[in-house]
């Protein structure tokens, strides 16, 4: 079973005293935009062309600038290669999740799931919910939903989510 600790999911390995990092987050610099650009591209145009129109250069490019600018994003690392990109803020009431990106061939393999462990482990710390919002077409809301996230208020585009205290 994974543990969280100190910013790091860890899971067991043989023999079973040891323990190997499933994912690091690392601060994202300016100098990564284009990594996480393109892979906000190959992960999210459809679902953002799907339920919002033709404005993914448009929504991407000044939110990506945006979020890495206030030092918000990081890179998921896994064995010292970069598997994807994570946004989130500490904010008064509650910790928002702004982006979360993988790898496609590292999906289902559970670097999003550390990754969502490691900023709820924070967010229990602090005694915070989690929010988030998920473009209605992409199919991530059910894997939210697999980590404690419900659906406060939806609109024909979006579902925004939030993880209770627990």
């Amino acid at each position: 079973m994974p543990r969280a600790e100190y910013g790091v999911i860890w899971e067991v390995v043989t023999p079973p005293s040891m323990y190997l990092p499933i994912v690091t987050l690392h601060p994202a610099t300016l100098n990564e935009f284009d990594y996480i650009y393109g892979l906000c591209e190959l992960t999210m145009r459809g679902f953002v062309e799907a339920d919002l129109g033709d404005c993914f250069e448009r929504i991407a490019r000044p939110t990506i600038t945006a979020l890495l600018a206030k030092g918000l994003f990081s890179t998921l690392q896994k064995n010292g290669e970069r598997v994807g990109a994570i946004a989130f803020e500490q904010k008064d009431t509650h910790f928002q999740l702004e982006e979360l990106y993988v790898e496609p061939i590292c999906q289902k393999r559970g670097i999003g799931g550390a990754a969502i462990k490691i900023v709820m482990a924070q967010a229990m710390t602090q005694e915070k919910p989690m929010r988030l919002h998920v473009l209605a077409s992409n199919p991530a809301k059910v894997f939210y939903e697999k980590f404690g996230f419900a659906i406060t208020r939806t609109t024909k585009e979006v579902n925004f989510m939030e993880r209770a205290l627990s």
